[in-house]
C-alpha cells in the first residue's frame, strides 16, 4: 500500500482529470471510475480500507441542492442515501470522522479543478472546519469558474445557483452581485440564443428572484420569455413568478386574468381530457384568484365538457357461471322457508358486496406490488358528468382509492347475484303487500310507521321491475336509518345554524364513522360507505343520484342498495351492540 501522501496526490490527480469532462454527469461518473478502479462499480464506500479513496468518494456523493424554505431559499447537503433507521451513506457532513474531514482540506491544498475545488471547499464550510468564512469564499468563486466550463446548460444554472446562496450565506456582497450577473446574461443568452431551453431560463431566473431585493431587469427578461415560449406549462409558471412580484391590486388581477386565459387558449387547441385538464387547469388558476368573474367564467367553461368529448374508451370483460352454481348461490333463498327469512339472508347469508376489508386489503396489497408502475402514476377520478370529482393527494389518499377501486370490483362481480337474490325471494315467496311489509320492518324499535312503509314500497318497486325509482327511493332511507343509529346512542352531532349556513346534520361519511367507532362490522362500514358516499374511488351513488349524473341505474345496483337497507334496518333493533352482527 503506498504511502498517505501519494494516495492524496493520487485522488487529487483524478479529481482534476475528472473535472476535465462537460457536464457535472461525466465528471461524477469519471472520478468514480478512477477511484474504484480493480473494484466492482457498486462496491460499498464505507468498506474501503484507503482512506483518501474513501473521503473523496464520499465528498461527491453529497446531495447538493437550493430548497425552498417559506419564502427563502436555502442551501442544503444532504447525503445521497437515507437507510430505514436513520442511517446515512455517506454520513452527515456534521458527523463525519474527523480524518476524513482532515482528508478533505489537504486536498483542498492539492486539487486544481474548479469543480473539485467547489466541492470540497463547500463541505468544509458546511462542516465550520477552520475559517470557515473563508472557505464559503472560496466556494463561491469556485462554483462561479466551474459554471464556465459545462456545456449543459442546467449545470451551468445549478453551479451559478449554488455559489450565489453560499456568497449570500457569508455576506460576500460584490461576490454575490457578480453571480447574479451572469445569472442574468446567461439568462439573456437562453432567451437570444433560439435553442428553446425553458427549463435552463427557468432555472437561472429564479436563482436570481431568491434574492431579497431582485434587479428590475427580471421584469423584462420575464415578458420576453412569455413571448419566447409558448408552452403552457412554462408560461404558467412565468406569471406565477410575475403575480409574486406584482405588488399593485390591479396588475395582479390581470396577471391572474392573463394566466387564465393561457390555460383557456391552450384547450381550445387540445382535444379530449388534454381539453379537460387544461379547462380544469384554468378553473384552478382562476379559483387561486378569488375573482368571482374569473371563476364563473372558467367554470363555465369546463361545465360546457361532455362526457363524448373527452375520448374515453370503455375496457370490459365478463365471466360465466354455469347454472348449477348459480342455484348454489340461490338455495339459502330458495330453502329460507318463508321471505321474511330470506330477506334476513340478503345480509346474514352473502355478506357486504364490497367483500371482506381484510381481505380487500390483501389484495389492494398485492396489486400494488404485481403493478408498481400503475401506481406510480397519477390518477384523477370523474363523476358521472364526466368532470374531474377526485384527485389523491397523499399516499394515504392512493391507498384509499386503490382500495375503494378493489371494493368496487367486487361489486361488480356481486351485484348480479344479489339482484337474482332478490328476485329469487318474490320467485318463490310471491311479493308482499306493502301492509306485510311494513309490519314486518317494524318490528325493529327504531323504525316507526312512515319509515317502515318507505322501506316496503323500496322493495315493492324493485319486485315490480322499476329498479330506478326502488334505488331513487331507498337511498335516502339509508341516512335516515343510520341518522336514527346515531340519535339511538344519544350521540349530540346536529348543527345549529352558523352565519348563512342552516342547522343540519353532519354527512353520512360523518355518521358512519360515529357507527363504526360503536362497534359497527368494519367490512359492513365500508360498503355502506364506499356505496353510498365515497368519492375517493366508490361509487358515491347517493351524490351521484341525487344530481342527477347516472342516467340509468340497473337491477344489479338497486339490489346493493336494497341489501345495505336491510342489513341497517337489522341493527335498529340493538343500536347499543353497536351494529354488529
Amino acid at each position: 500500500m503506498m504511502p498517505q501522501d501519494e494516495q492524496i496526490a493520487a485522488v487529487a490527480s483524478a479529481i482534476d482529470q475528472a473535472g476535465q469532462a462537460t457536464s457535472r454527469f461525466e465528471a461524477d461518473r469519471a472520478l468514480r471510475v478512477a477511484l474504484l478502479s480493480g473494484m466492482p462499480s457498486d462496491f460499498p464506500v464505507e468498506e474501503i480500507s484507503d482512506l483518501p479513496v474513501k473521503a473523496a468518494l464520499w465528498a461527491f456523493e453529497y446531495e447538493i441542492s437550493v430548497e425552498q424554505d417559506n419564502n427563502r431559499r436555502r442551501l442544503a447537503v444532504e447525503p445521497r442515501f437515507f437507510g430505514a433507521s436513520e442511517e446515512t451513506t455517506p454520513p452527515k457532513v456534521a458527523v463525519v470522522a474527523e480524518e476524513v474531514v482532515s482528508v478533505w482540506h489537504t486536498l483542498t491544498t492539492r486539487v486544481t479543478s474548479h469543480w473539485g475545488l467547489a466541492r470540497l471547499q463547500h463541505l468544509l464550510f458546511e462542516r465550520r472546519f477552520g475559517r470557515a468564512h473563508e472557505y464559503a469564499i472560496a466556494a463561491a468563486e469556485s462554483y462561479r469558474a466551474a459554471a464556465k466550463n459545462w456545456e449543459v446548460g442546467l449545470d451551468r444554472a445549478k453551479f451559478l445557483g449554488i455559489g450565489l446562496r453560499v456568497a449570500r450565506s457569508v455576506n460576500s456582497y460584490d461576490q454575490a452581485d457578480l453571480i447574479v450577473s451572469e445569472l442574468l446574461d446567461d439568462a439573456r443568452q437562453e432567451l437570444s440564443g433560439g435553442g428553446q431551453r425553458p427549463g435552463v431560463f427557468m432555472r437561472l431566473i429564479e436563482s436570481v428572484l431568491a434574492e431579497d431585493n431582485p434587479p428590475d431587469a427580471v421584469n423584462d427578461l420575464l415578458e420576453d420569455a412569455f413571448t419566447e415560449y409558448d408552452d403552457p406549462f412554462i408560461r404558467d409558471s412565468i406569471l406565477r413568478l410575475q403575480i409574486a412580484r406584482a405588488s399593485d391590486a390591479a396588475a395582479k388581477k390581470e396577471l391572474w386574468a392573463h394566466l387564465v386565459e393561457v390555460w383557456t387558449e391552450a384547450a381550445g387547441h387540445s382535444e379530449g381530457l388534454i381539453r379537460a385538464t387544461h379547462l380544469k387547469k384554468a378553473l384552478e388558476c382562476a379559483e387561486s384568484s378569488q375573482d368571482r368573474g374569473l371563476v364563473e367564467q372558467a367554470a363555465a367553461n369546463l361545465q360546457s365538457l361532455r362526457k363524448e368529448d373527452l375520448g374515453l374508451v370503455t375496457f370490459s370483460a365478463s365471466t360465466a357461471i354455469d347454472d348449477a352454481e348459480i342455484e348454489r348461490l340461490l338455495a339459502p333463498i330458495t330453502g329460507a322457508g318463508n321471505w321474511q327469512h330470506a330477506l334476513l339472508g340478503l345480509y346474514q347469508v352473502y355478506g357486504p358486496a364490497t367483500g371482506d376489508l381484510t381481505q380487500n386489503k390483501a389484495r389492494m396489497e398485492q396489486h400494488a406490488r404485481e403493478f408498481a408502475l400503475s401506481n406510480l402514476l397519477s390518477k384523477e377520478l370523474l363523476g358521472g358528468d364526466g368532470l374531474p370529482r377526485y384527485r389523491p393527494q397523499s399516499d394515504g389518499d392512493r391507498e384509499a382509492v386503490a382500495l375503494a377501486e378493489q371494493e368496487s370490483y367486487n361489486i361488480q362481480i356481486f351485484a348480479p347475484i344479489l339482484a337474482m337474490a332478490l328476485s329469487r325471494v318474490a320467485d318463490t315467496y310471491g311479493i308482499p303487500t306493502e301492509n306485510e311489509l311494513a309490519e314486518f320492518f317494524s318490528q325493529a324499535p327504531l323504525t316507526d310507521e312512515d319509515l317502515a312503509h318507505s322501506l316496503a314500497r323500496a322493495f315493492i318497486r324493485y319486485w315490480a321491475g322499476d329498479a330506478e325509482g326502488s334505488a331513487f327511493t331507498i337511498i335516502p332511507r339509508i341516512e335516515t336509518m343510520v341518522r336514527n343509529l346515531v340519535i339511538a346512542m344519544d350521540r349530540g352531532v346536529y348543527r345549529l345554524q352558523r352565519d348563512q349556513k342552516p342547522g343540519q346534520y353532519p354527512g353520512l361519511g360523518y355518521l358512519l364513522d360515529i357507527l363504526k367507532a360503536h362497534g359497527m362490522e368494519e367490512s359492513w362500514h365500508r360498503c355502506v360507505l364506499t356505496v353510498c358516499a365515497n368519492p375517493a374511488g366508490g361509487w358515491n351513488i347517493r351524490n351521484e343520484m341525487a344530481h342527477g349524473f347516472i342516467d340509468n341505474l340497473g337491477m344489479p345496483a338497486a339490489a346493493v342498495v336494497l341489501q345495505i337497507a336491510i342489513y341497517l334496518w337489522s341493527l335498529h333493533d340493538r343500536p347499543d351492540d353497536g351494529a354488529d352482527s
